[in-house]
């Protein structure tokens, strides 16, 4: 799944970060890399070998994470604000979503990797696309601090965080 399932978890901050596949929670490399930061995190390889901060941020590079230096930074500030950030399109648990093709009691194997397309998601990229802003990708949902947050039911987030590489700029002078 690209993540790390957390073993040992105290503390409130863990009804706020991470997604929970069945009956586990497991944090994407943004949340814990942050989590690290802040001295309340240890990752640990198969071997049970802890691994480094600075080997942490050797993975933001990996395309394979879905992250990247800039994303994180976004995903700092914002937490470091209170805000609840979660990846987009991504549930925080499977408790009330619902799939057309089979049942999600039998995606509990790591395997299995859910892929929800949002019409939010189809209609922000609309949006950009008549901006003309090139690869445009909605990256975190973004809900306020909010001490009623439930991963079972977070509701509407307040907002999308969208990240692009390039920005094409159109003017036309006369001369």
């Amino acid at each position: 799944m690209g993540m790390a399932e957390i073993e040992l978890h105290k503390g409130s901050i863990w009804k706020t970060t991470g997604i929970v596949r069945c009956g586990k929670i497991y944090c994407s490399i943004e949340e814990a890399l942050f989590m690290a930061e802040l001295g309340a995190f240890l990752l640990m390889d198969d071997a049970g070998a802890s691994i480094s901060i600075e080997e942490m941020y050797m993975n933001l590079s990996d395309d394979n994470n879905g992250c990247s230096w800039e994303l994180f930074q976004a995903y700092k500030q914002l937490k470091s604000l209170g805000y609840v950030v979660g990846r987009h399109g991504i549930p925080w648990s499977l408790k009330h979503v619902k799939s057309n093709t089979e049942s999600f009691s039998s995606q509990c194997s790591s395997e299995n990797v859910v892929d929800l397309k949002s019409e939010d998601e189809i209609s922000v990229l609309g949006v950009f696309s008549r901006l003309q802003v090139g690869e445009v990708k909605p990256v975190f949902d973004v809900y306020l601090p909010n001490t009623k947050f439930r991963k079972s039911s977070p509701g509407a987030p307040s907002f999308v965080v969208c990240f692009t590489r390039y920005i094409v700029l159109l003017n036309s002078y006369n001369m």
